[in-house]
Parts: structure tokens; sequence; C-alpha cells
């Protein structure tokens, strides 16, 4: 859920590119070392040890029956890895992560290969420092969206002009559609001091190696104002990961928000990122999340909304809802009048039927698209196999469009469909929808 170290997402590439670009190949004694310093790690931290020896024979299983013995290249074997890891414990937090740190001279460092601190720096930029948009919508109603939960020391002032912003609201929709997780364990306990007048209880952490439980509160004091006695809604989907997934439960439990939007990814346990060797890292879950409310959290299955509907609509309903409410608590016919008119000019939005298509890959198990229209969730648009195609019909908002395919977890840009553009700093495959 929360991430001690900064992590990166690493590009898979072919055997035949590494071998053009200099990458070193990646010999059996290199997987069978990568292999034992992985289960050494996860011998001493993994959080759920009551799994290990049933993940430790299915790898080794794996390895002494040549499951890995055509992968030449460290990206794919780690890929791989992953994979077959996830496959037992089901846990997303759990990677394990290549870096080449033999470049040959005259190769560019990607954006992904940067220093962690100028990753970092680059990311909170490119998050607005963990508040990607803010709005005052009709009816006097906050809207807040979060992308990410970042290092408080980076982020606090950003999200304090963001509550000073919306303190005068009626109502605040907080979008964590797009969330990703939390990169500080102090940050969600911060926003949550505003939403309460006395500390409160949030969570709890155990981590398994050193058998401590660390209990997280509310704060007695934040600056400005506090955001008291007034609706919060909270949208989610299929993306909405780890930190992003901890906001929403827990302010589930403690009865201070709305869940609306999707069923989320199902990350609960915080990780911290731990080298093993020169190129290898593995991202290890060392704790577990607690609700002192529910005595569990929502690891492998997700937070259920209390409204489930597409993420795309998600925004609407929360408006809707809101206003709504506002319109039934209201005191007198000049505060009614207001939230009459806003909800009589809010609009449902139309959405456009669209089908997508992918030849060929007979051997996959999954194939899923994942856009702008879902936000990017991995899961929530599966298509169907139709004789040597995958298809799938969706609805979406009319106009601007990106959207991969997702094929047994590998991102594909469409194979037939040259145009492309630029979303988040990935490229992805885009369309215009009339």
């Amino acid at each position: 859920m929360y991430l001690r170290y900064r992590l990166k997402t690493y590009l898979l590439i072919g055997s035949l590119m590494a071998s053009l670009n200099g990458y070193a190949q990646l010999d059996s004694d290199k997987k069978k070392q990568t292999i034992i310093s992985t289960f050494n790690l996860l011998k001493a931290k993994y959080v759920s040890s009551d799994i290990l020896p049933e993940l430790e024979r299915t790898i080794w299983e794996s390895y002494t029956k040549g499951k890995y013995d055509t992968i030449s290249t460290g990206n794919e074997f780690a890929f791989q890895l992953t994979q077959d890891l996830q496959k037992i414990t089901k846990d997303q937090h759990l990677k394990v992560l290549y870096s080449e740190t033999n470049k040959m001279d005259g190769q560019r460092t990607t954006k992904r290969e940067l220093s962690g601190d100028q990753w970092l720096k680059n990311l909170m930029i490119e998050n607005n420092y963990g508040i990607k948009e803010k709005a005052i919508l009709k009816g006097n109603i906050g809207y807040l969206s979060i992308p990410l939960f970042g290092p408080l020391r980076d982020c606090a002032d950003t999200l304090i002009a963001a509550m000073n912003y919306v303190k005068d609201t009626k109502a605040l929709i907080i979008d964590l559609r797009d969330c990703r997780g939390s990169l500080d364990e102090n940050t969600i306990p911060f926003v949550f001091s505003y939403f309460f007048k006395n500390p409160v209880h949030i969570d709890n952490f155990y981590t398994r190696e050193t058998n401590t439980t660390k209990q997280f509160w509310t704060y007695g004091y934040v600056p400005g104002s506090l955001y008291l006695d007034k609706p919060i809604y909270v949208l989610t989907s299929g993306k909405t990961f780890s930190g992003g997934e901890a906001f929403a439960y827990n302010l589930q439990q403690l009865k201070r928000g709305v869940i609306i939007g999707e069923v989320t990814r199902g990350g609960a346990n915080p990780s911290e990122m731990q080298k093993i060797s020169s190129n290898f890292s593995v991202t290890v879950p060392y704790a577990a999340s607690i609700s002192p409310i529910s005595n569990t959290n929502w690891e492998n299955v997700g937070v259920k909304p209390d409204k489930e509907v597409k993420s795309i609509l998600a925004l609407y309903e929360a408006n809707l809802l809101a206003l709504k409410e506002l319109l039934f608590c209201a005191e007198n016919q000049s505060s009614r009048g207001g939230l009459e008119e806003a909800l009589l000019e809010l609009k449902k939005p139309i959405l456009m039927k669209v089908t997508f298509q992918l030849e060929g890959f007979d051997g996959a198990k999954e194939v899923a698209v994942a856009g702008t229209f879902n936000s990017f969730s991995r899961k929530s648009f599966l298509l169907t196999k139709v004789n040597e195609k995958w298809v799938g019909e969706t609805e979406v908002e009319p106009g601007d469009l990106s959207y991969v395919f997702i094929v047994d977890n590998r991102i594909i840009k469409d194979p037939k469909n040259p145009k492309t553009v630029l979303t988040n700093g990935n490229e992805n495959s885009y369309i215009f929808v009339k």
C-alpha cells in the first residue's frame, strides 16, 4: 500500500532487441541465484509467510522443468517470475524488477531509468504534487482529483492549499479513479485529519518480521479550516490501487464518506523495494494493513463501492447524489433555488458504443482493453475470443480516446491502428470517437 522506496516500472524488451542494444544475456546461474535471493528475502520479510512453502516449491518446479530456459533477458525473466509469484499469492504488490546497469556508451537513459530523486521529482511535477485538478462545481460542491499520495514533505503545501480551496463548499467529491497509491504512510492520515474534529484511529500496520503493530491516527491539528459535518464522496475505478484503496476503505469504515464507482484492484499490503543483486530488485509486501473497525482489509477483494457504477459515470453519479442530499437538507428556499438549478443543469454523459478487436494471440488466456474510458483499468473490460479475434464492445464518451490491449498482463498497442498519443508519459493507441 505504501512504498518505502520509490518504484519504477521497466519496459519489456525482446531478446533480439536486447542483443542489438548491447544488453547482457541472462545465463542459467544468474536465474538460479535470482530465485534463491528472492526467497531469502521473502522468508525474512514477506508478510504472508504461510504461503511461502507452496510458493517456493512451485517456482523451483518451474525452474527444474525448464520453464525459464528459453528466457535470455533480465526484463523477460523478471516479468515471468513476477507472474508466477502473483499467480500463487494473488499479491499485486509482490514484483521482481530488472534494471540494466551496464549500458553501452551512447545509449540514452530513459525517463524510467532516472535516479530515484530525479524520478520522484518528475513524478511530483507531472502529478502537481498530488492534486491533479481542483474545482468548485455548481451547487457549491468541491472537487479534488488525486492521482497519488506523495511524500508529505513534498505535497503538504499543495494539499493544504486544496483543502483551503474547498473549505466553504457544501459537499466534497474526491476523485481516486486514477490513484495509483501512496509513497508515504503519513500523507493519508494528514488528509483525513481535515475530516475529523478529534483524533481518530484510522489503520494498523502489522509487520511480520518484527511481530509489531503500528497504529495510524488523524492529527490533532492541521493548517486551515477543518472539513466537518459535510458529505464526502469518493470516486473509484478498477485502476484505484494500494494507497488509493486505503483512503477509500478507511473513510468508508469510519462512515465518513460514500464510495461511488467500481470495485478497486485489491492491494492492501504495504511494500518496500529491496535490491537483491546489481540488476534485480524485489518489491516485498512486509506488512498487513488491518482496519481497527473491520479487523481485516481489502487484499485480493478490492474496496466495494456503496454505489457501484461504471467509473466513466462515477463523477456524474456522485454529483447527482450530492445535489439531491443537499437539496433534501436545505433549510430555506434561497438555498434550494441554487441547488435546484444545478440539478436541472446536470447532464448525464452521452456515451457511444465502440468495438475493440485484436487479431491473433490464439494462445492468450486473457485479453483486456485499458484506456481513458475506464481509467486504464487492466481488468474491468475483458474481450471474448471469437474465431481468430478477441472482440468486445463498451461505452465511451465522445472525443479523444487513448487505449492499449492487455494480453496476459503484457501491454500491447493496437497493431491495426498506427495513430498513437502520449498519456501519462506512455505511448498508447489513439482514436477519436464521434
